[in-house]
């Protein structure tokens, strides 16, 4: 699983990560950075962790808000996306690696803000908050950003429709045999206060997305990196002109949106 998302991100995703051509992910990352000022206050120094750093864009968001006083770090599984983030990002300390396995980066560290951005898709939150904790001085914050089960309903069901699962010779799909996001915002909010969090401010932003027929779907979800586990299942991506074009008249346009929970969460 680790080595096919890596896969993906290096292959697929980086080269068109940051052209977020729904607005989905920087309307996100405005949203938890929202968060941070609301309840962060302007540092003098911080310690800023970026697990799941990706191109580096939030945190040259954070820079903007903190100041020169911030001491960026960044970890991701795409050398690719790291080398991104190093280039927009100065002064990065960056490490490729999996989040699984913060406890082996930037030995003897503790951090004033870690940062959780579209990562639990891959990395249950649960297994997650324990390490965070570990690693936050105390009285430090998390910001959390995740996609919840919930998200995209009007895709999940056209996914299930009969027709496209005769297309593509598909079996009926299980999202959570392809992602481990939460169930919801309770949820998230749950295993926060479980692992020693207090959360100072949670929502649930659901973003809108629409697509007027197969191709600017294939960019936003196989390109973009939101549904690229789903695409490549069934195939959606290699689709020659037959279907594209039975797709284009039976199942578009699609009207959607997200469901993505921000929290901001401090290590009591």
């Amino acid at each position: 699983m680790q080595a096919e998302i890596q896969r993906q991100y290096d292959e697929i995703i980086a080269s068109h990560y940051d052209v977020d051509p729904q607005s989905v992910i920087g309307g996100s990352l405005d949203r938890a950075l929202g968060q941070i000022a609301r309840h962060g206050g302007q540092q003098p120094a911080w310690k800023a962790l970026d697990l799941g750093v990706g191109t580096g864009r939030f945190l040259e968001k954070l820079s903007g808000w903190a100041g020169p006083g911030l001491e960026p770090y960044g970890l991701d599984l795409s050398r690719r996306m790291i080398d991104i983030a190093c280039r927009r990002v100065a002064d990065l300390a960056s490490a490729v690696g999996d989040a699984r396995d913060v406890d082996l980066h930037f030995e003897g560290i503790s951090f004033d803000l870690v940062c959780t951005h579209f990562i639990t898709g891959f990395v249950p939150v649960g297994v997650l908050a324990p390490k965070i904790c570990s690693r936050l001085q105390e009285g430090g914050l998390w910001s959390f950003v995740g996609g919840t089960r919930a998200g995209f309903p009007v895709l999940q069901q056209k996914a299930q429709s009969r027709l496209v699962r005769w297309l593509f010779g598909s079996k009926e799909l299980d999202v959570g045999d392809l992602v481990c996001n939460p169930a919801d915002e309770a949820e998230v909010v749950r295993i926060l206060e479980e692992n020693g969090f207090a959360v100072l401010e949670a929502e649930t932003f659901r973003p809108e997305v629409q697509f007027r027929d197969l191709d600017p779907f294939l960019e936003f979800a196989y390109y973009g990196g939101w549904l690229t586990p789903f695409v490549e299942s069934i195939g959606l991506h290699r689709a020659g002109p037959v279907v594209r074009a039975v797709m284009n008249a039976l199942v578009f346009p699609v009207r959607d949106h997200h469901s993505i929970v921000l929290a901001l969460a401090q290590k009591q």
